[in-house]
């Protein structure tokens, strides 16, 4: 639920594209926005979403069927949308048509990846290792300029009542 929502009942457009941030993060992860059945530190997938980005191990929590398939630079420029899309204020998020633009980059991004690694490797069976992955989320900035923590526990008090976005 989008913060304006959650403390002042708007919604505007910049709502859906912060709910829409939510729903690519759970494709990211493989996982609902909320599950009950998880360590407390995982159960808010926006929570954990952010953690993953700061340490840098969110390769370690992406869905497992992502890993070693999402080429780093596709990896990169999606996890740059989503994070802008959940900025805390809703002028920070970007306009929807900027969100599908983004996303178009990130699959041209993994369609070149692939083509590259389907040169190198002539069966065809690939997939993209780890250790490519770190220099690359240590190099993602989409946390610099975000502003998550004036929201982060109201969202998980308040949006215990409606775990659907």
């Amino acid at each position: 639920m989008a913060p304006e929502y959650a403390m002042l009942g708007e919604l505007t457009e910049k709502s859906d594209v912060y709910s829409f941030g939510i729903v690519l993060f759970e494709v990211l992860f493989g996982r609902r926005q909320y599950d009950s059945t998880l360590p407390k530190k995982k159960q808010y997938l926006f929570d954990w979403a952010m953690e993953s980005l700061s340490q840098g191990t969110i390769y370690h929590a992406i869905d497992p069927y992502l890993k070693g398939r999402i080429a780093p630079e596709c990896l990169n420029k999606y996890l740059e949308i989503a994070s802008s899309c959940v900025h805390f204020m809703g002028n920070g998020r970007p306009a929807m048509g900027e969100v599908e633009v983004t996303l178009e980059l990130a699959l041209e991004l993994q369609e070149r990846a692939d083509s590259e690694m389907g040169r190198i490797y002539l069966s065809g069976e690939f997939m993209y290792e780890e250790a490519l992955f770190s220099a690359f989320i240590r190099n993602f900035a989409g946390l610099d300029s975000h502003n998550y923590s004036e929201f982060d526990s109201d969202l998980s008090d308040s949006d215990s009542n409606n775990v659907e976005n």
